[in-house]
């Protein structure tokens, strides 16, 4: 393991051992729901990603599913519940896989996206959601992940401006983002798969994040962004699906993704053992 790596991988421990003053788990993604100050901010943002993501995988057919830097396990869990599928985390910290195992069950194992520990094709699905700019070696990252996709690779990145990367790996922000990318970032892929990709968060409507709605507010505000998307062309993130077997993709999709149904689901609060 690299240097960045391995100190990405100490940062991560102790981010995923964070919890208030009663021991409440604070968690990454937002699986208590909407409620404000036990999960990072801007929820909505992380249900819209989420939203996407299971909304692409309606039109795929699949029995396995595997999430790489999935934190927490939480969209390992979403999928799995949603689809009916075995479904798998990984993630670089441990703390974060105990986590995943504690409040999902999920089954979940430490491992690095650069030598992941799985033979080839081993899971219909794989999910490379908000990594891709972490990491120390982009191709290395891209070729496992593929690797063990037999019918489709879905990822989401963000897409930044270059001196916000700079400025990150200037001042060393711990897993910062150090990897910029746009909707041609994928386009090398082309040779050999079929590329679907989708715009996702519009900046226009970004302030709304910091406004508590409800969650009628918060599908409303789902539906308004990938509107805005689409009429207006600008974006904040990226949806990227790689399809190795293009057999597998449906355009009528197999079940309706709203996005109410990704924001119903939530666990009651996480305590860490002192």
């Amino acid at each position: 393991m690299d240097t960045y790596t391995q100190k990405t991988k100490e940062w991560l421990e102790n981010r995923f051992r964070e919890c208030n003053p009663d021991g409440i788990y604070y968690a990454h993604q937002p699986i208590y729901g909407l409620r404000r100050g036990y999960s990072e901010i801007r929820p909505v943002k992380r249900y819209i990603i989420t939203h996407q993501i299971m909304s692409a995988l309606s039109h795929i057919k699949f029995d396995s599913f595997f999430d790489t830097g999935g934190a927490e396990g939480y969209k390992a869990w979403v999928a799995s519940q949603l689809f009916s599928v075995k479904a798998i985390s990984s993630d670089l910290s441990e703390e974060g896989c105990k986590r995943a195992r504690e409040i999902f069950g999920v089954a979940a194992l430490t491992a690095d996206i650069h030598q992941l520990p799985f033979k080839n094709d081993a899971f219909d699905v794989v999910l490379c959601s908000e990594t891709l700019e972490h990491v120390a070696d982009l191709n290395q990252a891209m070729a496992e992940i593929i690797r063990v996709a037999r019918k489709a690779v879905i990822i989401t990145v963000p897409h930044e401006a270059q001196s916000v990367i700079e400025t990150v790996i200037r001042n060393r922000v711990p897993d910062g983002h150090i990897r910029a990318f746009d909707m041609h970032s994928f386009d090398f892929l082309k040779d050999r798969y079929q590329i679907i990709t989708g715009k996702m968060i519009s900046p226009r409507l970004k302030k709304l994040f910091l406004h508590h709605f409800g969650k009628r507010g918060a599908d409303i505000q789902i539906r308004l962004h990938a509107a805005f998307c689409r009429l207006t062309g600008d974006y904040e993130n990226i949806l990227c699906v790689i399809l190795k077997n293009r057999a597998c993709w449906s355009d009528k999709v197999k079940k309706n993704i709203s996005p109410y149904s990704i924001i119903r689901f939530s666990v009651p609060f996480h305590y860490l053992a002192r």
